[in-house]
Protein backbone atom coordinates (compact mmCIF):
# COMPACT_ATOMS: atom_id res chain seq x y z
CA UNK A 1 0.00 0.00 0.00
CA UNK A 2 1.28 3.65 -0.82
CA UNK A 3 1.76 5.84 2.04
CA UNK A 4 0.36 8.96 2.08
CA UNK A 5 0.86 11.50 4.67
CA UNK A 6 -2.56 13.30 6.33
CA UNK A 7 -2.44 16.32 4.20
CA UNK A 8 -2.04 14.41 0.93
CA UNK A 9 -5.26 12.20 2.14
CA UNK A 10 -6.97 15.28 2.98
CA UNK A 11 -5.82 17.24 -0.10
CA UNK A 12 -7.26 14.23 -2.45
CA UNK A 13 -10.31 13.67 -0.46
CA UNK A 14 -11.26 18.08 -0.69
CA UNK A 15 -10.60 18.44 -4.70
CA UNK A 16 -11.75 15.31 -5.64
CA UNK A 17 -15.63 16.74 -5.89
CA UNK A 18 -14.74 19.55 -7.35
CA UNK A 19 -12.78 17.71 -10.17
CA UNK A 20 -15.57 15.70 -10.66
CA UNK A 21 -17.90 18.42 -11.39
CA UNK A 22 -15.17 20.21 -13.70
CA UNK A 23 -14.99 16.79 -15.53
CA UNK A 24 -18.69 16.46 -16.19
CA UNK A 25 -19.01 20.17 -16.79
CA UNK A 26 -21.32 20.88 -19.80
CA UNK A 27 -21.17 16.96 -21.40
CA UNK A 28 -24.01 15.55 -23.53
CA UNK A 29 -25.43 12.01 -22.16
CA UNK A 30 -23.42 10.49 -25.35
CA UNK A 31 -20.31 11.64 -24.01
CA UNK A 32 -20.34 9.86 -20.82
CA UNK A 33 -22.36 6.59 -21.38
CA UNK A 34 -19.89 5.65 -24.09
CA UNK A 35 -18.09 2.21 -23.23
CA UNK A 36 -14.32 2.29 -24.34
CA UNK A 37 -13.04 0.08 -26.82
CA UNK A 38 -11.18 -2.14 -24.31
CA UNK A 39 -14.54 -2.83 -22.57
CA UNK A 40 -14.12 -0.80 -19.31
CA UNK A 41 -16.23 1.22 -17.60
CA UNK A 42 -18.05 4.68 -19.25
CA UNK A 43 -17.49 7.99 -17.75
CA UNK A 44 -20.90 7.44 -15.80
CA UNK A 45 -20.07 3.98 -14.47
CA UNK A 46 -16.73 5.48 -13.29
CA UNK A 47 -19.01 7.96 -11.48
CA UNK A 48 -21.65 6.25 -10.16
CA UNK A 49 -18.70 4.02 -8.51
CA UNK A 50 -17.48 7.04 -6.97
CA UNK A 51 -20.33 8.04 -5.67
CA UNK A 52 -20.95 4.56 -4.11
CA UNK A 53 -17.58 4.84 -3.13
CA UNK A 54 -18.06 7.63 -1.37
CA UNK A 55 -21.49 6.70 0.17
CA UNK A 56 -19.72 3.21 1.11
CA UNK A 57 -16.31 5.22 2.70
CA UNK A 58 -18.16 7.87 4.73
CA UNK A 59 -20.53 5.41 6.29
CA UNK A 60 -16.83 3.03 7.40
CA UNK A 61 -15.19 6.30 8.63
CA UNK A 62 -18.21 7.39 10.83
CA UNK A 63 -18.51 3.59 12.39
CA UNK A 64 -14.48 3.90 12.95
CA UNK A 65 -14.42 7.08 14.39
CA UNK A 66 -17.34 6.85 16.92
CA UNK A 67 -16.25 3.15 18.18
CA UNK A 68 -14.68 3.17 21.61
CA UNK A 69 -14.25 -0.42 21.94
CA UNK A 70 -10.83 -0.97 20.45
CA UNK A 71 -10.86 -5.15 21.30
CA UNK A 72 -14.00 -4.64 18.74
CA UNK A 73 -12.72 -3.23 15.63
CA UNK A 74 -15.34 -2.58 13.22
CA UNK A 75 -15.13 -5.15 10.20
CA UNK A 76 -15.18 -3.83 6.66
CA UNK A 77 -15.45 -5.96 3.93
CA UNK A 78 -13.47 -5.55 0.61
CA UNK A 79 -14.71 -2.94 -1.96
CA UNK A 80 -16.86 -4.58 -5.26
CA UNK A 81 -17.52 -2.28 -7.52
CA UNK A 82 -18.86 -4.88 -9.99
CA UNK A 83 -21.24 -6.08 -7.44
CA UNK A 84 -22.47 -2.91 -6.36
CA UNK A 85 -22.52 -1.71 -10.23
CA UNK A 86 -24.96 -5.21 -11.25
CA UNK A 87 -27.81 -3.16 -8.89
CA UNK A 88 -27.67 0.07 -10.83
CA UNK A 89 -30.26 1.24 -13.80
CA UNK A 90 -27.32 3.55 -15.71
CA UNK A 91 -30.62 4.82 -17.49
CA UNK A 92 -31.91 6.48 -14.34
CA UNK A 93 -28.47 7.85 -13.24
CA UNK A 94 -27.32 11.34 -13.88
CA UNK A 95 -24.06 13.05 -13.36
CA UNK A 96 -25.87 15.90 -11.50
CA UNK A 97 -27.32 13.27 -8.91
CA UNK A 98 -24.20 11.18 -8.45
CA UNK A 99 -21.93 14.60 -7.90
CA UNK A 100 -24.03 15.83 -5.42
CA UNK A 101 -24.35 13.00 -3.30
CA UNK A 102 -20.79 12.28 -4.15
CA UNK A 103 -20.20 15.97 -2.38
CA UNK A 104 -22.63 15.68 0.43
CA UNK A 105 -21.01 12.20 1.48
CA UNK A 106 -17.41 14.00 1.24
CA UNK A 107 -18.55 16.78 2.97
CA UNK A 108 -19.96 14.51 6.18
CA UNK A 109 -16.82 12.56 5.80
CA UNK A 110 -14.74 15.37 5.79
CA UNK A 111 -15.91 17.03 8.92
CA UNK A 112 -15.73 13.50 10.90
CA UNK A 113 -11.73 13.84 10.36
CA UNK A 114 -10.93 17.51 9.63
CA UNK A 115 -10.47 18.76 13.30
CA UNK A 116 -9.09 15.74 15.11
CA UNK A 117 -5.58 14.70 14.20
CA UNK A 118 -6.23 11.70 16.97
CA UNK A 119 -8.08 9.71 15.16
CA UNK A 120 -5.83 9.33 12.13
CA UNK A 121 -3.81 6.52 13.78
CA UNK A 122 -5.47 5.73 16.48
CA UNK A 123 -8.69 4.87 15.13
CA UNK A 124 -9.01 1.26 13.22
CA UNK A 125 -10.41 -1.20 11.71
CA UNK A 126 -10.10 -4.73 10.53
CA UNK A 127 -10.53 -5.02 7.07
CA UNK A 128 -11.40 -8.22 5.47
CA UNK A 129 -8.54 -8.99 3.12
CA UNK A 130 -6.32 -6.43 4.67
CA UNK A 131 -6.43 -6.71 7.92
CA UNK A 132 -6.20 -4.21 10.84
CA UNK A 133 -5.86 -0.92 9.47
CA UNK A 134 -5.60 2.72 11.13
CA UNK A 135 -7.85 4.87 9.65
CA UNK A 136 -5.00 6.89 7.78
CA UNK A 137 -4.35 3.67 5.95
CA UNK A 138 -7.87 3.25 4.94
CA UNK A 139 -8.65 6.70 3.63
CA UNK A 140 -5.22 6.36 1.36
CA UNK A 141 -6.16 3.65 0.28
CA UNK A 142 -9.36 5.52 -0.63
CA UNK A 143 -7.56 8.55 -2.61
CA UNK A 144 -5.29 6.30 -4.34
CA UNK A 145 -8.78 4.74 -5.20
CA UNK A 146 -9.94 7.79 -6.49
CA UNK A 147 -6.69 8.89 -8.31
CA UNK A 148 -6.68 6.09 -10.55
CA UNK A 149 -10.52 6.74 -11.50
CA UNK A 150 -9.79 10.48 -12.15
CA UNK A 151 -6.71 9.63 -14.41
CA UNK A 152 -9.24 6.71 -16.17
CA UNK A 153 -11.33 10.09 -16.51
CA UNK A 154 -8.83 12.07 -17.82
CA UNK A 155 -8.38 9.19 -20.90
CA UNK A 156 -12.31 9.14 -21.35
CA UNK A 157 -13.53 12.67 -21.47
CA UNK A 158 -12.57 15.94 -23.98
CA UNK A 159 -10.94 18.77 -21.99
Amino acid sequence: MQELDKNEIHKGLSHTSVELSYKFWGLKRKQITVTPEDGGLSPLEILVIMRQSAEIYTARVERIVRNEDMDNLPKLHDFDEKKLMRRIDLEEETPKANINIFMAARSDMLNLISFDDDVWEKKKCLHETKGVMTLQELLADLVIRERAYLDKLNELLPE
